[in-house]
Order: C-alpha cells, then structure tokens, then sequence
C-alpha cells in the first residue's frame, strides 16, 4: 500500500490508464475495421497527451494540503489560473469564469472554507480514510464513482 504521495500517484496513474483501457476495448468492439484503425491513430496521439496530465492532476487533488489553485482554495474570489488556451480568448474566459463562480457558490454556501484537515468536508470519513491510508495527504475534490482511479 502506498505511503507517500508520490507513491499513491503512481498508483492513480496505473488504475486511470487500467480504466482507459477498458474503456478503449469495449469502445474497440463496436467500431468497424476502417474507424478502429482511425481511432488507434487517435488514441496514439492523446495518450501520450493524458500521460503528461494524470501526475499533475494528481498532484493537485490529492498531494496540496491547501488545495492552492483550486477551486476548493479557501476565499470567495480566489480561482485557478486559466490555461494559455483560454487566457487569449475573452468570450472563453468569461464563460470559465463565470462557471467557476457558480460551482464555488454551489460548494461553498455562505461559507469561506470548505477544507477539513486539507480534505472537502463533504467527502465522506470512509473515502477520506482510505485516501490518506493510500498516502493522500489532501482530497481537493468531489468525488461521484466509488470506483474513482483515487479509491
């Protein structure tokens, strides 16, 4: 079992891409020859892209003990950076905000911290154990699948 955080996002990105490939197999099954060749290019491709995301996401979730640059950071106005991609784009960065405004608004209530011991207080005692028996030292998250990479 894991101890340290670093370990326990070892562990999460070995079960996301368990899950991703289960996904793909059964997705496999229901295409024709031509599309599964047209997916498997695909699939090449984005792979490589979620590898270098799964360990920073990660990261944030569960290894940031004040959730810094989350939504779950303690303050009313306080946001995570938007990506490049986004920054350029006025209308995007409108919406983003303006999304980000009423998720905080719906988690937070009237309150300025949702944080218990650097996990979400909504989190359930079973689920926030056995994160920090996994070696997660934060649970900046809302978690709806028992069967989440994370558990």
């Amino acid at each position: 079992m894991p101890k340290t955080c670093k370990q326990f996002c070892q562990a999460y990105q070995k079960k996301t891409l368990k899950l991703m490939d289960a996904l793909d197999t059964h997705l496999m099954k229901s295409l024709t020859p031509a599309d599964q060749k047209k997916y498997k290019a695909y699939q090449a491709k984005s792979r490589k892209a979620v590898l270098k995301k799964i360990p920073l996401e990660c990261k944030m979730s569960y290894c940031n003990k004040t959730c810094k640059n989350t939504l779950f950071e303690a303050g009313r106005n306080k946001y995570p950076p938007l990506p490049k991609e986004y920054a350029k784009n006025k209308e995007m960065t409108a919406l983003i905000t303006k999304v980000r405004k009423q998720t905080k608004k719906e988690m937070f209530g009237d309150k300025d911290d949702v944080l218990k011991d650097g996990f979400y207080e909504k989190l359930s005692s079973q689920k926030v154990k056995k994160l920090k028996q996994n070696g997660a030292t934060s649970g900046c998250v809302r978690m709806l699948f028992d069967d989440s990479p994370a558990l």
